[in-house]
C-alpha cells in the first residue's frame, strides 16, 4: 500500500510539473508563431515598396531629345505607388488578381497596406556638359515606401493567469494593439519616413521608333537623328570658317560644310549604307562598327556575341 501510494504521488507530481511547464511552453509557442507572422508580413510590406521601384524602370521615360514629361508625370501622380498598392493590398503580389484588403493569419491580422512614391531630389546624375539642356535632362530619381497595420487577432490571449486572475504571471501576456509597419525603417508617430530610392532612366534609345535605322538622307529614327544633330550644332563653330576657306580658294563652297549628315545602319543592313562610291562595292559604305569592320576589335567583339539571356553563357 505504501509503495502504491508513493507511485501515485510521483505520478501526480509529474502531471503537476507538466501542467506548469505547458503554461510557459504554450505561451512561448503562441508568441513565436505570432512574431513569425509579423516578420513575414513585414517583409511583404517591404516587397511592395521595392516592387514599385522595379516596375517603374520598365515604363516609358522620355522621348528624345529632351522630352522627359512622361517620367515627371509618372512620379508626381504616384502611379507606381498606386499600382503597387492595388497589387499588394492582400499582401501577395504573385498574382494580378486583387484579394481581400484584410489578411488574417493564425494569430495576426494585417490591413491598410499603402505604397507611396515621390520625387527623390537628392538622387541625381548630371548629363555631360555637351548634352545637358540640349538632349538630356536631369530628372533625378524616385523614392518609395510602404505602410501597413498589423495586430493580433481578436481571439489572441492578451491576459492569462496574470495578477487578478490567478496571480501566476506578474504582467498580462500582451498589451499591444496596432503595430504600424514600414517598408523601410520604423514608424515615428505612426508615419513612415524615408524609403528606397532609385535613379531612373538611362537616357538610352528605347521603343520601336527610337530603335530604327537611320538611312542617309532619309532617317526613320527621328529621335536619334535630332539628338545627334543638337549635339553637332552645339559644337560646330567651324562651318563659317570652312565656307570662307572654300570661297577664298575656289570661289564658292560646293556644299554647305555646316550641314548635318548622319547614317546609322544596324545588323539588319549588315552595317552598310548603300550610296555610290562606297568602300568595297560601289554602293556600300560601312558606317557603323560591327561585323567585318575595318577595326579588328569591333569585328572580334561582334563574333563573340551570343543570344543567351542577359549575356549569360550559352553552355
Amino acid at each position: 500500500m505504501v509503495r502504491r501510494h508513493g507511485r501515485a504521488s510521483q505520478r501526480g507530481q509529474g502531471t503537476t510539473e507538466l501542467a506548469l511547464g505547458l503554461l510557459v511552453f504554450v505561451t512561448v509557442l503562441i508568441f513565436g508563431i505570432h512574431f513569425a507572422e509579423v516578420g513575414y508580413l513585414s517583409l511583404k510590406v517591404q516587397e511592395a515598396a521595392t516592387s514599385a521601384l522595379w516596375d517603374t524602370t520598365s515604363a516609358k521615360m522620355h522621348e528624345l531629345p529632351k522630352n522627359f514629361d512622361h517620367l515627371t508625370e509618372l512620379i508626381s501622380s504616384n502611379t507606381p505607388g498606386k499600382n503597387a498598392t492595388d497589387r499588394y493590398k492582400d499582401f501577395d503580389g504573385r498574382t494580378s488578381k486583387q484579394g481581400r484588403a484584410k489578411v488574417v493569419q493564425l494569430f495576426t491580422s494585417a490591413e491598410g497596406l499603402e505604397v507611396t512614391c515621390e520625387d527623390a531630389g537628392g538622387i541625381a546624375f548630371e548629363p555631360s556638359e555637351s548634352t545637358q539642356d540640349v538632349v538630356y535632362k536631369n530628372v533625378g530619381g524616385m523614392r518609395c515606401n510602404a505602410r501597413a497595420e498589423l495586430s493580433p487577432v481578436k481571439a489572441f490571449t492578451r491576459s492569462f493567469l496574470d495578477k487578478g486572475r490567478g496571480a501566476f504571471f506578474n504582467v498580462p501576456h500582451y498589451t499591444g494593439a496596432v503595430i504600424p509597419v514600414c517598408g523601410l525603417g520604423r514608424a515615428k508617430g505612426g508615419r513612415c519616413e524615408g524609403g528606397f530610392g532609385i535613379l531612373l532612366d538611362d537616357w538610352g534609345l528605347a521603343g520601336e521608333q527610337e530603335s530604327r535605322e537611320c538611312h542617309l538622307g532619309n532617317c526613320a529614327n527621328k529621335a536619334y537623328f535630332d539628338s545627334t544633330q543638337k549635339v553637332y550644332d552645339h559644337h560646330n563653330p567651324v562651318s563659317g570658317r570652312a565656307k570662307k576657306l572654300a570661297k577664298n580658294i575656289v570661289g564658292e563652297a560646293p556644299i554647305d560644310p555646316g550641314r548635318f549628315w548622319m547614317s546609322f545602319r544596324g545588323e539588319e543592313s549588315s552595317f552598310l549604307e548603300r550610296e555610290p562610291g562606297g568602300d568595297s562595292d560601289p554602293n556600300d559604305w560601312r558606317t557603323t562598327p560591327g561585323k567585318k569592320s575595318r577595326s579588328p576589335e569591333y569585328d572580334n567583339a561582334y563574333g563573340r556575341r551570343q543570344t543567351c539571356f542577359l549575356g549569360n553563357s550559352c553552355e
